[in-house]
């Protein structure tokens, strides 16, 4: 599958309805669809531990059974009625998998033992932070990996068409390496999707300095993985927008290049979502105003599928709890306004010609504005992005004067570096012949 003009629908289930059921997600899934998304990505569905549990209702990240859909969620046959209806009405689903650690309480830790990381102490444990919930997995055991490539099969059998593996980059490449040969063997009649979330580089770095290993993204592109998160890159550009220090944003840019480059050419792709369950939401920097518009429109505009995490159509501003029973308020003061600015930019995404895309480049501007150009076969086009809280001049030095058509307002753009133009919203801008 091209993933270059996809959108990807994140839900946590037990805050996406008044009921918290998969159920109840069902009646849902048209106006998913509606919006233009080709893959609904579920958060965990299994049961959640009690020991050390975070929160009245605990982190979905915590697995007590590997095997079992929550019971608060409801079923595997409602699972298998989510993956139905999704199939009938044209989505892939994915459903998050948490193969690095489970509960502290988990089946499988009563079953085999031996899974488990011990530290120094002979204890069970973490091998990098204090999540105070989970135990670590450890794969010298080989019995590990064929009980988690079975855990797969079940999702898989159930309807499922590929899965996001939470912190990818801890889990030992020689399991990814099993999986790719399974998938080929066991389920080549069958594209499955691989979403990895790859960790922050200094994460990645913390962990090694501790003697473990974390993986980078080319390898797990080498062992199956299509898509990635831009965790590489994106703590430079989370910082800049929590202190507007510029020389965070020129390090973000660099970061972006070097992440962009790391990965082969094709069959690669990452999304440059910058709203998901771990992070802010772009509304809570301000909802429909300039800031808001351009973040979400840079999101939309480099290589790689757009992403939204549910609710961020609509400019909810609320980071919901991980711990906790916290609703998503779907109605929003500017909820309608924000909406048609995203099925705009979903609209942009969604172009056929977006197949053809061949790079996106981060371009050097010596300022605020942030400019990407996206090379196609014979032309460009050009996002302009003021990540400011003021209105900047237009990047001349990366934008050479002539006339151009603004995708996004569907108006007339005149460069001239003659005169001077000040950029306020999001430009995404083509040459006109």
């Amino acid at each position: 599958m091209d993933y270059a003009n996809k959108l990807i629908y994140q839900v946590f289930v037990r805050n996406h309805t008044k009921e918290g059921t998969l159920k109840a997600l069902i009646p849902d899934l048209k106006r998913i669809r509606s919006l233009g998304t080709d893959i609904l990505y579920l958060m965990p569905l299994q049961p959640i531990g009690q020991k050390g549990r975070k929160g009245k209702l605990g982190s979905p990240y915590a697995i007590s059974d590997y095997c079992e859909i929550n019971p608060e969620l409801g079923t595997w046959d409602d699972f298998r009625s989510v993956a139905e209806v999704a199939h009938q009405l044209g989505m892939k689903v994915i459903v998050d998998q948490v193969f690095n650690h489970t509960s502290r309480d988990a089946k499988l830790l009563n079953e085999h033992p031996e899974y488990y990381w011990h530290d120094q102490n002979n204890h069970f444990g973490n091998k990098v932070g204090d999540w105070s919930d989970v135990y670590d997995l450890d794969y010298r055991n080989p019995g590990l990996t064929d009980y988690l490539l079975n855990v797969l099969d079940l999702f898989l059998a159930a309807g499922a068409d590929g899965f996001r593996f939470d912190v990818a980059s801890l889990i030992p490449v020689s399991f990814f390496a099993s999986l790719k040969a399974h998938l080929s063997n066991v389920w080549k009649e069958k594209e499955v999707i691989l979403l990895a979330e790859a960790i922050e580089a200094s994460f990645a770095l913390e962990t090694r300095s501790h003697g473990y290993n974390a993986l980078a993204n080319a390898e797990l592109s080498f062992n199956g993985f299509s898509l990635f998160y831009s965790y590489f890159s994106f703590p430079w550009l989370r910082e800049y927008l929590a202190k507007h220090n510029r020389d965070d944003l020129v390090s973000y840019r660099v970061a972006c290049l070097l992440e962009e480059s790391a990965l082969p050419s094709s069959n690669s792709w990452i999304t440059r979502a910058l709203e998901n369950h771990d992070q802010r939401r772009l509304a809570s920097y301000g909802c429909n105003n300039p800031l808001h518009h351009n973040l979400l429109a840079y999101s939309f505009f480099t290589k790689g599928p757009a992403f939204l995490y549910a609710g961020e159509e609509y400019g909810v501003s609320h980071q919901p709890s991980l711990f906790d029973e916290d609703k998503i308020e779907w109605k929003q003061e500017k909820g309608e306004e924000v909406f048609e600015y995203v099925s705009r930019l979903i609209i942009l995404k969604k172009r056929e010609e977006n197949l053809m895309l061949r790079t996106s480049l981060f371009l050097d501007t010596g300022s605020e504005v942030f400019v990407v150009e996206n090379r196609f076969s014979g032309y460009s086009e050009w996002g302009i992005f003021n990540f400011s809280s003021k209105p900047l001049p237009f990047p001349h030095q990366v934008i050479s004067d002539g006339l151009y058509l603004d995708l996004l307002s569907e108006k007339e753009i005149n460069v001239d570096s003659k005169k001077e133009t000040m950029v306020v919203e999001p430009l995404w801008l083509r040459k006109k012949q």
